[in-house]
């Protein structure tokens, strides 16, 4: 008889196990490890102390483990990819530079037999017990290459030239050539009053009878028209 009471609580310590780590109910917020008696969710780490407040665990779920570990092996798999793809890069990269800077030529021999591709003689065998030979023009021709890159920078640093400003256009002459005859009309008692200046002009003046817009009248009605005589000289 204790033989079958103890399978009867074994039975039921494995039945109350399954109840409480029941799977969680897919309304449930993300993260949730248990639900409380009062009917709310918690997503505490530990059921020890989880509902505290609201009347105690009704259900405990556990806390997904293996999801949480799931991605960060996955971002350290990427990790180590790029890596991998960075250290495969940088080889290449070092090539090129290789191949893209071409040897100078030499420019002279030292006296120990080695060669030099110093762009000056001065110091070009330093340590070599000096000079030996020394070859003029490939010295110039390195000079000038060493050159060339830094007259190219200042080309493309100078301002352009500003354009030069347009030719003046030629002004038109303004300059009035009275005709050869004066104006019909006129005579002895008459001046030539010029109307834009308001000036009139003696029978004896080069001007009389040739301006542009006058008219013939006597003096003294060009007066009382507000008309004075050319150079303040009154013809009568």
């Amino acid at each position: 008889m204790f033989r079958n009471s103890s399978l009867a609580v074994l039975a039921a310590t494995i039945l109350c196990s399954t109840a409480v780590m029941a799977k969680a109910p897919a309304s449930a917020p993300a993260g949730t490890t248990g639900m409380c008696k009062d009917g709310s969710y918690t997503s505490a780490a530990s059921k020890s102390g989880a509902c505290s407040g609201h009347d105690g665990v009704k259900k405990w779920y556990g806390a997904p483990a293996e999801a949480s570990a799931a991605p960060a092996s996955s971002s350290s798999d990427k990790g180590a990819s790029s890596g991998k793809t960075k250290s495969k890069a940088e080889p290449t990269e070092a090539h090129a530079a290789n191949v893209a800077a071409p040897a100078a030529a030499p420019t002279g021999t030292c006296k120990d037999g080695t060669s030099t591709s110093a762009a000056s003689k001065s110091g070009a065998c330093s340590g070599h017990g000096g000079v030996k030979e020394w070859n003029a023009a490939a010295g110039a021709s390195s000079a000038a290459a060493a050159a060339a890159p830094m007259s190219k920078a200042a080309s493309a640093a100078a301002p352009a030239a500003a354009p030069a400003p347009p030719a003046a256009a030629p002004s038109k002459s303004t300059t009035y050539t009275p005709p050869a005859m004066p104006a019909p009309g006129g005579g002895q008692g008459q001046v030539w009053v010029n109307k834009p200046s308001k000036v009139y002009h003696c029978p004896n003046d080069k001007w009389y009878g040739k301006t542009k817009d006058g008219a013939y009248m006597s003096e003294a009605n060009a007066i009382a028209q507000g008309n004075h005589a050319d150079h303040g000289k009154a013809c009568q």
